[in-house]
């Protein structure tokens, strides 16, 4: 593996191995019949799925057309320019497929949700700090993502808010208002229901942190669990009920849509 790469960009690289070996494996291929047609050996195929080589933009553009990948391999190119963290695509192209999407989120108002201003203070708060033109090329990802939202045949979309997001004073007084005139209005979409869970409610059962859930089908759902520098979509059929009926308690806990209306419009 190339030795001047840093942390994200290995990672990159990893899972664009353990991608091409997916696609591989589904087509029924083998490394030496894949290395023909991108023009290279058995060998150095191998070392690009056990993420210790970095694919050139030729390899990836040749195997994408080679596994019938229609552009999903190539996206996934550790060199291509990206609007979001290599672990966060993944998730955007789930979560524009999704039928509901369901998030509880207790430190900061929902990605989705964001004003421009919000988002570029939560964006610039990155560690360690993003240079300008990363810092761009993030809120600018943010911002197309709740492109979902205001499509023809947008998905429901259920969300609760911890008390303490709305409380943190995120870029001022001023930034603050605008995002809370922006929840008033987007809780006003036939398929966006907003919740506010209150102080006061005390401890619940998301105490450990954000909770995503994708419905893509009425029979398959997926969760999203993120960390620091890193995210991953889990479709363990028991942990996805159980996030259901976590998120299920949650919403039954925090106040109705026309309350956390009056509580949001009260700040």
């Amino acid at each position: 593996m190339p030795s001047r790469t840093n942390a994200a960009e290995r990672a990159a690289i990893v899972q664009f191995g353990q991608e091409l070996r997916r696609l591989r494996e589904l087509s029924d291929m083998s490394q030496k019949q894949l290395g023909v047609q991108v023009g290279t050996s058995k060998q150095q195929v191998g070392a690009v799925e056990r993420g210790i080589r970095k694919p050139s933009k030729r390899f990836a553009e040749l195997a994408d057309r080679a596994l019938e990948a229609h552009g999903g391999l190539l996206n996934m190119w550790p060199g291509a320019k990206r609007t979001q963290p290599w672990w966060l695509e993944q998730f955007v192209e789930l979560e524009a497929k999704a039928r509901v999407i369901s998030e509880f989120q207790p430190q900061a108002v929902p990605g989705l949700l964001q004003t421009e201003g919000y988002a570029r203070v939560i964006v610039s708060s990155s560690f360690p700090p993003l240079a300008e033109e990363e810092t761009e090329r993030r809120l600018e990802g943010r911002l197309q993502r709740q492109q979902v939202l205001s499509r023809p045949d947008p998905p429901l979309a259920l969300f609760v808010l911890d008390e303490g997001a709305l409380r943190r004073p995120v870029g001022g007084k001023e930034v603050m208002k605008e995002q809370c005139l922006k929840l008033v209005e987007k809780a006003q979409l036939p398929h966006v229901q907003l919740q506010v869970l209150p102080f006061e409610r005390g401890a619940h059962s998301a105490m450990n942190g954000p909770l995503v859930l994708l419905n893509m089908t009425h029979a398959e759902s997926l969760v999203y669990a993120e960390a620091p520098g890193s995210g991953q979509v889990i479709m363990d059929a028991q942990v996805v009920a159980d996030c259901h009926q976590r998120f299920g308690a949650l919403r039954g806990l925090a106040l109705s849509p026309a309350e956390s209306l009056d509580f949001i419009a009260s700040l």
